[in-house]
């Protein structure tokens, strides 16, 4: 008797999905100790813990260094929304919305679902989420804001100068 194997013909990309960003989110709202962040602040924080070292040189980025990386604060809300809602449906976070807006928090879901959580990227994704939260926590909205907008051309340019370059020596 022949056995046939069974391909599914689902989409099995993990990466830049819901899936995905949703766990980035939680281990970040862990890091906020229960502190209610709006969406632009986890889309921020979310590209910095991944791309580390376009906010300090000394750390290795958890994500490939690529050309233009920094649209992905642009591109990346639609998947990072759905994300957020994956885990609230879960009850793996909270939504608390008041009268200035819609804030995210982690809640004790949130703990007891990130301590099965044991590989090298998921204790290097805590470490640098620390890591941002301790830096950028203080920040007003604006501050932040005046942050991304000042580096945002910065992120992911050294490609350019150095296809500028090869273009000269080549």
């Amino acid at each position: 008797m022949s056995r046939k194997h069974f391909y599914s013909k689902r989409n099995l990309n993990i990466y830049n999905t819901p899936l995905e960003t949703g766990l980035r989110i939680l281990i970040i709202l862990e890091e906020l100790k229960r502190k209610q962040v709006d969406v632009n602040r986890l889309i921020i924080y979310d590209y910095l813990v991944t791309h580390a070292s376009d906010f300090d040189k000394s750390l290795k980025s958890l994500h490939p260094s690529l050309p233009h990386r920094s649209g992905e604060i642009i591109i990346k809300r639609k998947v990072i929304q759905e994300g957020i809602k994956l885990m609230y449906s879960k009850e793996l976070l909270d939504i608390n919305y008041t009268e200035n807006g819609i804030f995210y928090s982690a809640n004790e879901l949130t703990t007891a679902f990130l301590d099965y959580f044991e590989t090298y990227y998921s204790k290097m994704l805590r470490e640098y989420s620390n890591l941002v939260v301790s830096k950028f926590n203080k920040f007003s909205d604006e501050e932040l804001s005046d942050f991304v907008n000042e580096n945002l051309n910065k992120w992911g340019s050294e490609f350019t100068k150095e296809s500028l370059i090869r273009g000269v020596v080549w």
